[in-house]
C-alpha cells in the first residue's frame, strides 16, 4: 500500500483558497464529500469558485419535489401549523411559509428565475406589496424590514 506524500504545512495552506488560509482545517473536503448534492454543489460553485454545473440538476432532487408538490397554483404555499382562526384572520401564515420555502429554493437549491416555482412564489409575494412598496401581512398590519 502507497500512501501520497504529505505537503508541508505551508504548503498545503498556500494550495487552499485565501478565505480559508487562516482556518486550522480545512473544510472544503468535508463539504464536497457530503451526501447532500446541493451542498457539494454551492461549495464548488460558492468557496472554489468552479463551475459545477446546471444548477436545475439539484432542481430534480427528491427534497425539491416533495417541496413543489406542495406549492399551490398561485403560487404560495400554505402554513402547515394547525394556528388559531383568529389569528389566521389578522396575520398571513401563507405569506410567511412562501417566503421560508422561497428561500430553501434559492439559497438551499440554487434556485433562480428559470425555476418556474421561484417565479411563481415571488408573483405571489409581490401581490402582498402594498402601494407604499413595503410588505405587510405576516405581522397582521405591522411594517417589517426583515422580509
Amino acid at each position: 500500500m502507497t500512501t501520497q506524500p504529505r505537503l508541508p504545512r505551508r504548503a498545503a495552506r498556500a494550495s487552499r483558497p485565501r478565505w480559508s488560509r487562516h482556518l486550522r482545517y480545512d473544510p472544503i473536503p468535508a463539504l464536497l464529500s457530503s451526501d447532500e448534492p446541493s451542498l457539494s454543489y454551492l461549495a464548488r460553485r460558492d468557496l472554489l469558485g468552479e463551475d459545477p454545473g446546471p444548477a436545475a440538476n439539484l432542481w430534480s432532487l427528491p427534497a425539491v419535489e416533495r417541496l413543489l408538490r406542495k406549492q399551490r397554483p398561485d403560487g404560495g404555499w400554505s402554513y402547515p401549523g394547525g394556528g388559531i382562526p383568529k389569528h389566521r384572520a389578522t396575520e398571513d401564515y401563507d405569506q410567511i411559509e412562501t417566503y421560508r420555502n422561497l428561500g430553501i429554493l434559492i439559497e438551499k437549491y440554487a434556485g433562480t428565475r428559470r425555476l418556474p416555482a421561484v417565479s411563481s412564489a415571488a408573483e405571489f409575494l409581490f401581490s402582498r406589496q402594498t402601494h407604499d412598496g413595503d410588505f405587510r401581512g405576516i405581522y397582521g398590519r405591522q411594517y417589517t424590514p426583515n422580509y
